[in-house]
């Protein structure tokens, strides 16, 4: 192929991707919403499939899109940024962007508290915890395998029941022990195997590892470990 015909090819994939991106964000094109087949879009807009192929490929890669072997090409949930100046809540976050949220429990369960929990909530050796176990949803599609350790000490009559019916952070409320603040670490690891099967994505991939310790007043009362999709979600720092 000569020069010019890569700079023409380049253009019309460049193209093709802008008329997507607007079908998306313009909401014609719904999450979870099925695309048209490469060999459609060829005919539709004129294209080789080569070009096609380039725009659906980067698509893809800004998190617009997700392919399903065997299913075809769909419409990704939008990108979450959540910004980095004040305690947040990522779900009431999702709901706010007209974003569907729901959670899967995994597991709930009293255990001693040991190691890295241990230390972050600065507890006593063999203190009791919760350790609540969930995959987070957004519309549907999982984006999050979330752990949460919480004193019992604090919130001796803490259900599962509860937890389910107000969220963890309205029934940690109920007890008049309000989250007011936290620290966060942020890094970027590999997938595990057990993450990549709840995930819907491949142990090669990477996700967004977050240690949140979360206070009230004086107190910690929880500390979570979350792995999320890192084509889901991306934080905006602002600085002064």
């Amino acid at each position: 192929m000569s020069k010019n015909n890569d700079v023409q090819n380049n253009f019309k994939y460049t193209q093709l991707y802008d008329i997507l991106v607007e079908k998306i964000t313009s909401g014609e094109w719904k999450p979870h919403d099925k695309m048209p087949t490469e060999r459609e879009l060829c005919t539709r807009y004129a294209l080789s499939r080569i070009t096609v192929r380039d725009a659906l490929d980067l698509l893809t890669k800004d998190g617009y899109i997700y392919r399903k072997q065997g299913k075809g090409t769909f419409v990704s949930v939008r990108r979450i940024e959540q910004t980095l100046t004040k305690f947040y809540s990522l779900r009431e976050n999702i709901e706010a962007k007209g974003i569907t949220h729901s959670n899967k429990v995994l597991s709930f369960k009293q255990i001693p508290a040991v190691g890295k929990v241990m230390e972050n909530l600065k507890l006593n050796p063999d203190d009791m915890v919760y350790e609540l176990i969930r995959c987070l949803y957004a519309q549907d599609i999982p984006y999050a395998v979330e752990t949460s350790y919480i004193p019992v000490s604090i919130y001796p009559e803490m259900t599962l029941e509860k937890i389910k019916e107000n969220g963890l952070y309205k029934t940690m409320q109920s007890f008049n022990i309000i989250p007011e603040r936290a620290t966060e670490n942020i890094t970027a690891v590999p997938v595990s195997r057990e993450d990549a099967l709840l995930l819907g994505i491949k142990t090669s991939d990477t996700s967004i590892k977050i240690e949140r310790i979360t206070f009230s007043r004086n107190y910690i009362i929880e500390y979570t470990v979350a792995f999320i999709k890192s084509d889901f979600f991306s934080y905006r720092v602002e600085l002064n």
